[in-house]
């Protein structure tokens, strides 16, 4: 079978219908190292490329012999003809060593090339030999034998070239009929004149068949006979793109070894890793789990023993503390934590982020430190204005901060934006870091992660960054290496499965950090504010119990906010207005079209307003047949023997 040119080869219509065309199976990967291998193009070495001229062969004549031990010694006189775009180096002759078996899927076939010998009386002759595969595919390798000097040139037209080297494994047994059936002239060469083959046989040849055209054709050389027992074949032109096909019986019993050597299918460098890349893969995933279970377990908060969660000892210092499980039931709670609302929100996720700030604004509100009015701005959204009322009513020092970094030295009464993009950014920041200060001042946190930032995120993003640039960089440049290389292929399997299993550990140990560990303190009043949110959360209108009066709306909108459930105790509240329970008036601390107060509209309008105000401003610019094959009883044809190969000029 013909091998060196791209594509695989298929029997047109018409052909002798027992052949079977077979193709290379490829071995599956785990999906992430497949992706892992295609985002680094780790494809195996491309076929080389052939320079494209007109050079030609004016003769090529071959003689082969077999011998009793079923080994094929061939011997090829060639007469190239460098064309004037051609290098004239020299010349190259490929010659297949390995191919899928048509007839078993499962199975290759393999030919052992061997003493290979160049002598030419008219040009250099000094050779290299190198085995690959066609376009990376490990069941169709070849033999390259690369005839030249790279510091000389052929001056003369032509140049003759004899190449010698033996075969094993050339032979079959077909249809009852022993004989070799070989693809002499490949479809891989520029066009050959007068091609002359004899084939000598222990019992002298005893049929004969030829066929030269496109792979698949059954049309005739242009003679085909036997003269003092050897197989004689002739033909006048082959085109580059055709294959010549000789067929010649062989009496049986006179040849050993006169079977194809038939391999299991060789399998791709990556195939041959990936074992490797999984097992490294479940090892270090076993160990990721270890460490993360361990880690997660030290991470855990711990709570008083002996009274219910939620419920802080009446004798803390003689209280007994113990880690927390996450089968421990949180009772509901009725009433809000008497706790400020953002550090409430940081101890139930360890983060303080835009709930939490707008969540302090609307708490300061309420207590009468500021006030507050939203309006749609000119472009349909949401802005958000508040106003200094007195400084003093705020009770914590994040909040005083909180303020002075809002309004500064403003007169009472001034109304700022609080919607211009960054006009708050800096103060939220501030904010998360002081209510962090706080909870660990106060012992309600033993240990505390990267609160309103994204600094783990960020630095977790820089190191897959800079894995990706170590591969797209070291490796790419040794691509051809790395991908033709099963140990190669290996050792990058097995550093991706480390480095895959290592970010998602990290992923994992930062999503756990982000928490942070709180104190049998801290843990107790974060089961209050959980009891709490269960509530809201949960409470249909008909539920809420409040005195005739009271303003609940306001009372628990910073909670409600904290927790992400505005908008449902919004309407919570519009049902009991409707219920006649609540009566939908503008409430204290808001100055505007008291008119038109609404509580969603409000709510919609202070989360949408805060979240402006914290973003960041944008910047302005900007083909192989089967081993069983027989050259007789109508069944070759072109490209239908095995072994083959290509020639060209360098």
């Amino acid at each position: 079978m013909t091998a060196g040119r791209p594509g695989a080869r298929q029997r047109p219509p018409g052909a002798a219908p027992h052949r079977r065309t077979g193709g290379a199976t490829r071995a599956a990967l785990m999906g992430f190292l497949a992706l892992l291998m295609v985002a680094l193009g780790l494809t195996a070495a491309p076929q080389r490329a052939l320079a494209q001229t007109s050079d030609s062969f004016d003769s090529w004549t071959a003689d082969y012999t077999v011998g009793t031990d079923g080994t094929t010694h061939v011997r090829e006189t060639l007469v190239y003809r460098f064309a004037s775009d051609s290098a004239r180096h020299g010349m190259y002759r490929t010659l297949l060593t390995r191919e899928p078996d048509g007839d078993n899927k499962n199975q290759d076939i393999v030919y052992d090339v061997s003493n290979v010998q160049v002598s030419s009386p008219d040009a250099p002759a000094s050779f290299t030999q190198s085995d690959e595969a066609t376009k990376g595919n490990p069941r169709e390798r070849f033999v390259t034998i690369k005839i030249g000097d790279a510091n000389k040139r052929v001056s003369s037209a032509t140049a003759t070239y004899v190449i010698s080297y033996d075969v094993k494994g050339a032979l079959r047994d077909a249809q009852g009929v022993e004989q070799l059936y070989w693809d002499a002239v490949g479809d891989n060469t520029p066009d050959v004149n007068d091609i002359r083959i004899t084939v000598a046989v222990p019992g002298g040849a005893q049929q004969v068949q030829c066929f030269s055209g496109a792979v698949g054709s059954d049309t005739a050389c242009t003679s085909s006979s036997v003269a003092d027992q050897q197989a004689v074949f002739h033909q006048d032109v082959k085109q580059g793109s055709e294959v010549m096909t000789v067929g010649v019986g062989i009496a049986s019993g006179l040849v050993a070894n006169g079977t194809p050597r038939l391999e299991p299918a060789a399998k791709s460098s990556a195939a041959q890793a990936a074992p490797w890349g999984i097992a490294t893969l479940a090892a270090a995933a076993i160990v990721g789990a270890i460490y993360l279970v361990r880690f997660r377990k030290n991470s855990a908060d711990e709570r008083f023993l002996g009274v219910p969660p939620g419920t802080v000892p009446v004798d803390v210092d003689a209280a007994q503390v113990g880690p927390a499980s996450k089968h421990d039931v949180v009772p509901v709670r009725f009433d809000p934590p008497q706790i400020p609302v953002a550090l409430g929100g940081l101890l139930v996720d360890g983060q303080v982020d835009s709930q939490e700030m707008t969540a302090t604004l609307v708490d300061l509100a309420v207590r009468r430190a500021i006030q507050l009015r939203s309006t749609t701005g000119r472009h349909g959204s949401s802005e958000l204005f508040g106003r200094l009322i007195d400084a003093d009513k705020a009770t914590t020092p994040y909040e005083k901060k909180l303020l002075d970094a809002l309004f500064g030295s403003v007169a009472v009464g001034t109304e700022v934006n609080l919607s211009d993009p960054g006009s708050m950014s800096d103060a939220s920041s501030e904010l998360a870091r002081e209510v962090a200060a706080t909870a660990t001042n106060q012992g309600l946190m033993k240990r505390i992660g990267q609160v309103g930032t994204k600094r783990s995120g960020a630095v977790i993003g820089s190191f897959v960054v800079l894995i990706g640039a170590w591969f797209g960089g070291s490796l790419l440049s040794n691509t051809a290496a790395l991908a033709s290389n099963a140990a190669g292929l290996t050792a990058l399997m097995i550093i991706g499965a480390l480095v895959v299993v290592g970010i998602i550990t990290l992923l994992i140990r930062s999503s756990i950090a982000r928490r942070g560990t709180r104190t049998a303190m801290g843990r107790a009043y974060t089961d209050q504010v959980q009891g709490f949110e269960e509530y809201l959360k949960t409470a249909e209108a008909d539920q809420l119990k409040f005195e005739e009066g009271q303003d609940i709306f306001s009372q628990y909108l910073p909670w409600a906010i904290a927790f992400g459930i505005a908008d449902r105790w919004a309407s919570l509240c519009e049902q009991l207005v409707a219920q006649g329970r609540l009566t939908e008036t503008a409430p204290y601390w808001y100055y505007g079209d008291p008119c038109g107060f609404r509580y969603a509209y409000f709510t919609s309008g202070v989360l949408s307003g805060v979240d402006s105000g914290i973003s960041v401003p944008e910047s302005s610019g900007g083909a192989g047949f089967g081993s069983g094959g027989s050259a007789f009883g109508g069944g070759g044809f072109s490209g239908g023997g095995g072994g083959g190969g290509g020639a060209g000029g360098w």
